[in-house]
Order: C-alpha cells, then structure tokens, then sequence
C-alpha cells in the first residue's frame, strides 16, 4: 500500500501529464480553428470561380449561336485537335477529351469579359457591362486581393465570423 507522500507524487505527476496534454490539445484546436477560417476564403473564391466559369461559358456559346464563323472556327479547332491527339497519343478517349477541352476552353474565352463581384445578400459574379449604378461591386481582381488580405488575417488568429459577416464586411469596406 502506497503512502500518502507517494500518493500525492503520482497525483501531481499526473496532474502535469494532463496539463502538458491539454497544452498540445489547445495548440491542435487554435490550428484547426485557424484553418477553418482560412477555408471560409477558400470557399468564397472557388464559388464565384465556378460561377465566373459557367457564365463565360454561357455567355460564349450565346455568341457561337449568333456568329456562325465563331461556330465554325471553333469547331475546326476542336476537330484539329481531336485529329492531333489522336496521331500522338493513339488513344480516341484522350484525342475525344483533348478536342472537347479545347472547344469548351473557346467557348469559354468567347464569354470573357471585365467581371465584376456584387456584393449583396447574396455574393455573385457579373460582367461589367450588366452592373447597373444602384449595386455596390468591385472589381474581380480587388475582390482576390481583398481576400488574400482576410486570409493573411485567419491564418493570423483573426475570427472571420460566418460568410454573410465577411460579405458585410467587404460591403463595407468598398461601399
């Protein structure tokens, strides 16, 4: 039977054992929570990529259908390089997915414009040409540099809130 001495040394070892591991919890949490914030970014970002894509791409094939020689080049193009893959790779799926990325990448640039990111209730990707005066909005290019900046600040330890605060938050800085 321990004494009350030896008792009271294995409780205190114990003790900072438990302190020394609740330390490396709270480090772990303070990098997931960092991580999380950063990720709300990441998030936003990707969305109005996504979204900028498959409106240039809608707004690309509008201008196929109405320019006949667009339509045209473009799908020489994506034959050429159907044709092209399929001498050097011997492979129809990678000529197919080879003439079928090009004519999509066409389609696509055709849809470019300046864009510009609204910020209202809702956050969303536009061409410049379809803002109307009333609408708070910045730039493409404002808008990543603005969250490369909130990024810089999550991974720092800063708290972002939900991504309706970070909309608010960028309305208010360019509003």
């Amino acid at each position: 039977m321990p004494s009350l001495d030896e008792f009271l040394e294995s409780l205190r070892r114990d003790l900072i054992l438990a302190g020394v591991e609740a330390r490396e919890i709270g480090t772990h949490f303070e990098t997931l929570s960092r991580e999380m914030e950063s990720m709300k970014i990441d998030v936003l970002q990707n969305y109005l990529k996504k979204q900028r894509k498959s409106v240039a791409h809608n707004r690309g094939m509008s201008s196929i259908i109405k320019d006949r020689t667009k339509l045209r080049n473009s799908l020489l193009v994506a034959g050429g390089c159907f044709i092209l893959g399929s001498l050097l790779t011997r492979d129809k799926f990678s000529a197919l997915n080879a003439g079928i990325s090009s004519l999509d990448g066409m389609v696509e640039g055709f849809g470019e414009s300046n864009w510009r990111v609204l910020l209202g209730k809702k956050i969303s990707v536009v061409p410049e040409e379809r803002i109307s005066p009333q609408v708070t909005w910045i730039t493409l290019a404002s808008f990543n540099k603005k969250m490369k900046e909130l990024r810089e600040r999550a991974v720092a330890g800063a708290k972002l809130g939900t991504l309706v605060d970070i909309i608010a938050k960028l309305k208010n800085k360019c509003g």
